[in-house]
């Protein structure tokens, strides 16, 4: 059924071209993307599958041809009525939320005119809340001479040949809110699963979902799923199923992390990289997994590679049929450089590393509040304090910032003015954890029980179970001169051989406020016992309690392991400091 009347278009001997396109309550972009493409070809075929909003009144404005279709489960069923349509020599296949980059438009024209090809790829840019990822596809095609396949993440089937082009065309669709990305995430898995029950061996369609269980953080059926995809791939080497493989070693790799299966990561990104060396993506990950296990300066090497390869893509795009998720993320391998010569002493070219991050990408609070948090560890509080009004200035200060200016003001002795910061940081996210923590131990710190008893009250109402709520509770028992509950509550927690390791830094801490500091060595021992990796914070702070007991030797040799472990604790460097005058 159509909307409109229809006539063939006519272009004075030159070949025409017909945008073809199915939609579905899509006004929220459509607008955009028929105003990149209206310069570019002689009609616009819509399908509407069953709009109830502006969608088909926006694309009668651009005179499109619009026509009903029913949804049937199936996109690859609606783009051929699409094509069917079509009265162009060539068709222009975009989606509602991409656009066409304006400047290639000239060279789209002049590809039209030349025989020896049926299809050309373009390369998309996917807009991802990180960066952009880059991956070609076959867009445009001679009408006639191609057809779709597949109920979703359809692909092109054609005869002849295809031509390789740098056109772009931009997709907005993957950086909607995170109740929107869900919703598409159900629809487009329940598609998949059925395409997968009838071809269980196809890699296409397998990656797909692999991809789709990583975005609803459904991590055990990534695992299960990739690993028997991997296994199935091995003996294929055409490039298609290399591009499957990739993407499902990068959703594996993922997946283990969030598992802590760091180890496992490790070894398939190693066996990713020995495919395909020069992946941006694997360099990426596999840097993020050294970074995981403290190996900082083998994750260097891979950012820094990294780095190398896309300067060298940036002068001269290269064709590849490999996707990259990760093809201009450089501000995020700036940062996590950023992080990894934090972690090695190295503070200078550290700063230089979050800075550059912040120059490629200015909006994200994340990078700043790595920098801020830097500068507070320097003990530079002007250049952090600086840093935090930049990002209120600019509109992007989070709950995170908020929190680290509160943590400024009390090392400036500002303590009221850290309270506001903190009271800041909550009313931004009330859910924030970390700011109810530290405001809870200033106002204890300043002797505002009351208050503090509070802010715990409110905070255990969304979080009654939450450990370091129970710790803070019995702190403020101890401050009002109830000595036996918090030791009372010591011992029943190690009764019980938690094994979550964040409970004994919080009993750590909760001995050390008490002053008892053998109970505090004791815990903060099984704390690095439990632990694969020396946390250097929990080393510093088992010195710190043989130095209050008196046993300077052994809080020396402890202070010289925490800073071996990270150079920049400053909690190891400020009592190194001092304990050296007492030697």
């Amino acid at each position: 059924m159509k909307d409109k009347g229809h006539q063939t278009v006519q272009n004075n001997g030159q070949p025409t071209l017909s945008a073809c396109m199915i939609v579905k309550n899509e006004e929220r972009f459509l607008s955009q993307c028929l105003t990149s493409i209206k310069g570019a070809v002689d009609e616009i075929v819509i399908v509407d599958t069953g709009s109830s909003d502006k969608t088909v009144e926006i694309a009668r404005s651009f005179d499109a041809n619009v026509y009903y279709h029913p949804w049937n489960n199936s996109f690859s069923e609606a783009r051929n009525h699409s094509l069917n349509y079509a009265t162009g020599d060539w068709i222009l296949q975009i989606d509602a939320d991409e656009t066409l980059e304006q400047g290639d438009i000239p060279l789209l024209h002049k590809l039209l005119n030349n025989d020896s090809y049926n299809v050309i790829f373009v390369a998309i840019y996917n807009e991802l809340p990180g960066g952009r990822a880059k991956h070609y596809f076959q867009r445009i095609f001679r009408r006639g001479k191609a057809h779709f396949e597949g109920i979703v993440h359809n692909q092109l089937i054609f005869e002849g040949k295809a031509l390789q082009s740098e056109i772009r065309f931009y997709h907005y669709g993957y950086n909607l809110s995170a109740n929107e990305m869900q919703k598409k995430y159900k629809r487009t898995g329940d598609l998949l699963r059925q395409q997968l029950a009838k071809s269980p061996d196809n890699l296409f369609i397998m990656a797909n979902l692999i991809r789709n269980y990583r975005n609803e953080y459904n991590y055990d059926e990534v695992i299960a799923l990739a690993e028997n995809g991997l296994k199935i791939s091995t003996s294929q080497t055409d490039l298609v199923s290399k591009n499957q493989r990739q993407r499902m070693s990068i959703d594996l790799v993922h997946a283990l992390i969030n598992t802590n299966q760091v180890d496992r990561a490790e070894m398939v990104c190693k066996e990713a990289l020995m495919e395909t060396p020069d992946s941006f993506d694997i360099l990426l990950v596999r840097g993020e997994v050294l970074m995981k296990k403290g190996v900082f300066r083998d994750a260097l090497i891979c950012f820094k590679k990294y780095l190398i390869l896309k300067e060298k893509e940036n002068k001269e795009p290269t064709f590849f049929l490999l996707s990259s998720d990760f093809y201009q993320y450089e501000h995020t391998v700036y940062n996590h450089i950023g992080e990894c010569y934090k972690y090695l002493g190295l503070i200078d070219d550290a700063i230089v590393a979050y800075k550059k991050a912040i120059e490629l990408n200015g909006n994200d609070p994340h990078y700043y509040s790595n920098l801020i948090h830097l500068y507070i560890s320097q003990n530079r509080l002007t250049d952090a304090k600086d840093l935090v009004f930049a990002t209120t200035k600019l509109g992007i200060a989070n709950h995170l910032i908020y929190l680290l200016l509160g943590k400024i003001y009390v090392a400036q002795g500002k303590f009221q003015d850290a309270i506001n910061a903190c009271k800041q940081s909550i009313e931004i996210d009330i859910t924030n954890i970390p700011a109810h923590t530290f405001l809870i131990n200033l106002l204890i710190q300043v002797n505002l029980l009351d208050e503090a008893e509070e802010s715990l009250k409110r905070i255990l109402s969304l979080y009654p179970n939450e450990f370091q709520f129970r710790c803070l509770r019995e702190r403020i028992k101890y401050k009002e001169g109830n000595k036996e509950s918090p030791l009372s509550f010591v011992r029943n927690i190690l009764l019980t051989n938690p094994s979550d390791q964040n409970i004994y830094l919080e009993l750590g801490d909760l001995c050390m406020e008490m002053e008892q500091y053998a109970a505090a060595i004791e815990v903060l021992e099984r704390r690095l016992k439990s632990s694969p990796i020396a946390d250097a914070k929990v080393v510093a702070n088992i010195a710190v309690c043989y130095a209050k007991q008196g046993k300077l030797e052994s809080a020396l040799v402890g202070f010289q392991t925490a800073l071996k472990l990270d150079p920049n604790c400053s909690c190891a460097l400020q009592n190194l400091a001092a304990l050296n005058t007492k030697l």
